[in-house]
């Protein structure tokens, strides 16, 4: 089998790249590897967004550009003239609150749009487009590409019309467009707010964690594995025009990750199961069949969970200790 690493250098070394979403947990680790791998990298962001993640990278070509603006994006990409572009910048609310539609609909379908319509003139090679788990709904599980587009929210009702844009252009355009379903991914400096982080902090403060019973099943998915689809993806030459779902396919309980949180940390604190109500709307099951990324890009996840964990253990212990964890 080809390594991951070896395409990687081979096919970005040099070549001008594009990130949106730069800032966030996936795209700052996206970010660095393409950095690593000797390409030429320009970001967009928000004039509001925080470059804390990526403060270690100096070399970047920087852009302040709302995907909204159809006109600062397109003098962006113009400048830039991208040969792969990763566009993963959105809005994430995963509610069911309608008022949330139109701020879904502006960012991430119109954003989408205005991105695709600035890169007119430009012979990309490819542009992989971040679609969501979320848009397969309570579709039964494991999730795979072939079943219907059923989201439950504003959110990924977007994140399928932005897809659904995307399979447009490349079918009746022929543009190198190719969409990714990232399921749920851990790592290092992942925002506070989510189950896992949040999760080992408490390990770490040995205090006790409130929880539901915990029952539910999720994928989990190290940061780098999650890395390592979208750089294959981009370079493999037979993917434009579909959709891969990047994710283990291992279902793991909630109770069952917590707990082994704790285990690895050694807290003398414990997760309290059973203590909060489940949500409304609670999936039960969520995680995916990764059989065509498997088969198509030859992708398997290298770090498995606990060795995940361990790591991602290890960088919040060390910046916990020293005072610079951003909540």
């Amino acid at each position: 089998m080809i390594t991951s690493e070896d395409q990687f250098i081979d096919g970005l070394k040099g070549a001008r790249v594009l990130v949106t979403g730069a800032t966030g947990f996936i795209g700052a680790q996206l970010t660095h590897r393409l950095v690593s791998a000797g390409a030429l990298v320009a970001i967009m962001h928000r004039a509001t967004s925080s470059l804390h993640r990526l403060a270690d990278l100096p070399q970047l070509d920087t852009f302040v550009a709302d995907l909204r603006d159809e006109q600062a994006i397109t003098r962006a990409v113009q400048t830039i003239q991208p040969r792969f572009v990763f566009h993963l910048a959105a809005a994430v609310d995963v509610s069911r609150d309608s008022r949330k539609s139109q701020e879904m609909i502006e960012n991430n379908l119109n954003g989408t749009i205005n991105l695709l319509n600035a890169l007119q003139g430009i012979e990309y090679q490819r542009f992989v487009n971040t679609g969501t788990c979320e848009e397969y709904g309570d579709n039964p599980v494991p999730f795979h590409e072939a079943q219907n587009f059923n989201p439950v929210s504003p959110y990924s009702a977007s994140k399928a019309a932005a897809t659904l844009f995307c399979q447009m252009l490349h079918k009746t355009s022929k543009l190198p467009i190719v969409t990714v379903r990232p399921f749920l991914t851990f790592g290092p400096n992942q925002n506070l707010q989510r189950l896992i982080p949040q999760a080992i902090m408490a390990a770490l403060d040995n205090r006790n964690l409130p929880m539901t019973e915990g029952v539910q099943t999720r994928e989990f998915n190290y940061v780098s594995n999650i890395v390592d689809g979208f750089l294959l993806t981009a370079l493999n030459p037979n993917v434009p025009g579909e959709i891969i779902n990047i994710g283990c396919g291992e279902p793991y309980t909630l109770r069952e990750v917590v707990s082994l949180i704790y285990e690895l940390t050694g807290s003398s604190g414990k997760p309290n199961f059973g203590e909060l109500e489940y949500r409304s709307g609670e999936s039960f099951a969520f995680f995916c069949d990764n059989t065509k990324s498997r088969e198509m890009l030859q992708w398997y996840p290298r770090v498995g969970l606990r060795e995940g964990l361990e790591r991602t253990i290890s960088w919040y212990r060390d910046h916990r200790d020293r005072g610079v964890i951003v909540r």
